[in-house]
């Protein structure tokens, strides 16, 4: 066999030890950004950070003294656990063939400790949604799960939410479904006979679903110890009007803890160290400036994207009407700005932005875009006012499913998944489609 020696030309993307770092700073948030500098830097001489002490976290025990009268007469003591009915641990002990990582696991802790001393969940589901920073379709399935779990119903948004989800857990309810969505009040002040006329049926079956209703829990998180959490989100951009011109501040607060310690460089500079304490020094010198170099590179790329979504998206901010974000899509920021889409992806990714309306996710400034025969639309609000259309005629007997929604709409030119319009369904407050057709067959009779 003949040996040939040839040249061949292949090109490969080879990250450095440099840009892996980099990578993975630009997708911190402000908060992270503060926790993961004190990490790095809490042995390092060259930082001014003061090394963290150690603290030891001991379990909440109510010392109540318990009497107990023995047959002597004696008296004896026990300690009363607070967290022996702990709600946190009785659910997580059902839950755990249902966590498939840690991503899981934290997002239920979280939404247990969001919930009130009932078990209710009062959060905006959007703001959830975006602290998460998961899909809102993604949290309904993690609340579904969650309201299955013993005591059913938790997450519940109120009292008639959490007595339906249990009342559609068992089979031949739909009396006492429409009891509680409709004549709560009537029921509570004893009017049997005026819900039996508006339900077409008879006092004796009204009061069997009454029986139904009352075997039901409708305060989920009674008995147990609820540990609640409140939510803060640190702003990673403020943008602010003055003067009719649109201002946008960076949050530095992270990057003011990389300061130098002069003294502690004075001295590694004059100083003479024997060969492994002067390597040891110029490793932890490179890494305080390696730091510096990464934080810097994030705030400059942040600050170049933020700039770009504020003007392209002036006129939400200076109306406030989130009707008037246009959808955007990251190649076209990459375009725009010269920036890789993954880039623009991770400097946008779990960062916050705060106005005079509020503080909003970043990702709300690219809104998603959709096209109709191949045009742009100019707001996701056509795709919902094409859905509220298609319902407002559909056939009572046989409601639109989600599937045949995203069917018809196909054929109008819409490019819309069956899951956005699942969700866009729910935004605008419309019922699944069989119980749609639960209401308007209550609606014919």
């Amino acid at each position: 066999m003949k040996q040939q020696l040839k040249i061949i030309q292949k090109q490969k993307q080879k990250l450095s030890i440099k840009q892996i770092p980099s990578m993975e700073i630009l997708k911190l948030n402000e908060q992270d950004l503060e926790e993961y500098i004190e990490k790095s830097l809490v042995d390092n001489p060259f930082s001014e950070i003061e090394e963290n002490k150690i603290s030891s976290e001991t379990k909440e025990m109510d010392f109540k003294i318990i009497k107990k009268q023995n047959t002597e007469e004696q008296q004896s003591f026990d300690w009363e656990d607070k967290n022996k009915n702990d709600l946190m641990d009785y659910v997580f002990s059902q839950l755990s063939p249902l966590i498939h990582d840690e991503k899981d696991k934290k997002i239920f802790q979280f939404l247990i400790e969001s919930l009130d001393s009932r078990g209710y969940l009062n959060e905006s589901e959007n703001e959830l949604a975006a602290f998460l920073n998961i899909s809102k379709n993604k949290l309904q399935q993690y609340l579904e799960i969650l309201k299955s779990c013993d005591p059913q119903g938790l997450g519940s948004r109120d009292l008639k939410d959490c007595l339906l989800y249990q009342l559609e857990q068992r089979a031949d309810t739909q009396l006492a479904q429409h009891i509680v969505k409709d004549h709560l009040e009537d029921l509570g002040s004893g009017y049997y006979q005026k819900i039996a006329i508006d339900e077409h049926t008879t006092v004796d079956e009204v009061k069997n679903a009454l029986q139904i209703i009352q075997s039901l829990k409708p305060i989920p998180a009674n008995g147990f110890q609820v540990n609640t959490k409140t939510l803060y989100i640190v702003p990673d951009v403020y943008v602010y009007e003055e003067d009719g011109h649109l201002h946008i501040e960076i949050n530095t607060r992270a990057q003011k803890k990389l300061q130098l310690n002069t003294e502690n460089y004075d001295a590694y500079k004059t100083n003479s160290f024997d060969a492994k304490s002067k390597e040891f020094l110029q490793k932890k010198y490179h890494d305080f400036k390696w730091l510096q170099y990464s934080i810097q590179r994030r705030q400059i790329t942040l600050q170049k994207i933020i700039e770009f979504l504020v003007d392209y998206q002036k006129d939400y901010f200076y109306t406030g009407n989130l009707f008037a974000l246009k959808p955007i899509r990251l190649s076209d920021i990459s375009k725009a700005l010269d920036i890789h889409s993954s880039t623009i992806s991770r400097a946008t990714s779990n960062k916050y932005f705060q106005n005079k309306y509020g503080t909003f996710p970043l990702k709300m400034l690219i809104p998603r875009s959709y096209e109709k025969q191949g045009q742009p639309l100019s707001s996701v609000q056509m795709v919902k006012d094409e859905i509220q259309e298609m319902i407002k005629y559909e056939d009572p007997e046989h409601p639109f499913s989600d599937e045949k929604i995203r069917e018809l709409l196909e054929e109008e030119g819409f490019v819309v998944s069956r899951r956005s319009i699942s969700l866009y369904r729910q935004e605008e407050g419309i019922p699944s489609s069989r119980k749609r057709k639960t209401i308007k067959t209550k609606e014919r009779k």
